[in-house]
């Protein structure tokens, strides 16, 4: 009994420590609204109204690739091939049977023309020749589809098979991009997309090329919002002066009658892109830190702007948005905070 006494008194002297949660590191930036903005125009990214895969139609192993990336072809002009042989051997034979047929067509309807003939012999002699035609025109064919042939002008954007590979029919081998019908596609935010219709004129500049005006014209207007940034695509076909103009290039377009100046409101601020994400529902949020702690709260993104991400409601003055180690972080974790430009 005093042995065992002697145990518990002991136990109770070594008291287990708790396990303290280890804070997370992370990078806040501090609220700071901005009462308006100011835009002369939008900046947009050019791309080709069609790319188009190109692929064979049969299976085989590339023998010739004709063309690289960047390279301009025309229509009709051969991009690759597969081995062929295969095909021109099926080919000379389908040839040499439909000789035949013809020549056994040619000598029975003689003897049809004279009543000499039975006429399950000559709808024999018909069928043969038919099927005889359709196995040349096959056999053809798919020497033809050997060759792959660029079905329109343009360039050569991407080489995606090698010589030696083997491919099977509708496998990617080229992307072509044509340059006769390009676009630039910017991004228009709910307030001023209802002064905007297809058939709109509007000027085009590329500063980085030296052109300061392009005429455009909007083809195209996006009637659903993109769910993170809540702005609408639109896109104005642009002349491609002289080729100098190329698809990922970036350009500014101004348009007639779009607003240039807008008013965020007393909620509004910019965010780093990567601060505001998206929930499980499609519903915009930031991370902030709130007493040492992580908080999710939800937010309203308007629009995406050269500077980040335009958010009009859902925070405050006092509020300190997770701008870096958000991914880390969950409702209540610990956080240790370091604030962005704070030297500034």
């Amino acid at each position: 009994m005093m042995l065992a006494a002697a145990a518990l008194l002991s136990g109770c002297k070594h008291t287990e420590k708790a396990q303290v949660e280890q804070p997370v590191k992370v990078t806040v930036e501090p609220v700071r609204f901005s009462r308006s903005h100011s835009r002369t125009s939008f900046s947009g990214t050019v791309e080709t109204a069609e790319t188009s895969t190109l692929s064979f139609s049969v299976p085989g192993t590339i023998s010739d690739i004709y063309v690289e990336e960047g390279q301009r072809v025309t229509k009709g002009q051969s991009l690759a091939r597969v081995k062929s042989a295969n095909y021109v051997n099926a080919g000379n034979i389908a040839e040499a049977e439909l000789a035949q047929a013809r020549d056994a067509y040619a000598r029975l309807k003689k003897l049809h023309d004279a009543d000499a003939l039975p006429d399950i012999k000559w709808v024999e002699v018909q069928n043969k020749l038919k099927q005889a035609e359709n196995a040349a025109e096959i056999s053809r064919r798919a020497v033809a589809d050997a060759t792959l042939s660029a079905p329109a002008s343009g360039v050569v954007s991407r080489r995606i098979a090698n010589v030696g590979q083997s491919v099977v029919p509708a496998e990617p081998v080229l992307e072509l991009v044509t340059l006769s019908d390009i676009r630039i596609n910017v991004s228009v935010p709910e307030s001023e997309i209802g002064d905007i219709s297809e058939g709109q004129p509007a000027t085009v500049s590329f500063k980085n090329l030296g052109i300061d005006s392009i005429a455009g014209r909007v083809v195209l207007k996006s009637v659903v919002a993109d769910p993170l940034t809540r702005a609408y695509a639109v896109k104005i076909s642009i002349p491609t002066a002289d080729g100098c103009i190329l698809p990922g290039m970036v350009g500014d377009v101004a348009m007639s009658g779009v607003s240039s100046e807008d008013s965020i409101g007393a909620g509004g601020v910019i965010l780093p892109s990567q601060a505001v994400l998206l929930d499980s529902d499609n519903r915009t949020f930031v991370w902030v830190a709130d007493n040492g702690r992580a908080s999710r709260r939800f937010v309203r993104a308007d629009e995406l702007s050269s500077g980040g991400i335009l958010v009009s409601d859902g925070l405050s003055e006092s509020d300190s948005v997770i701008v870096a180690g958000m991914q880390k972080v969950g409702s209540g974790t610990p956080v240790s905070v370091d604030i962005l430009n704070a030297g500034k």
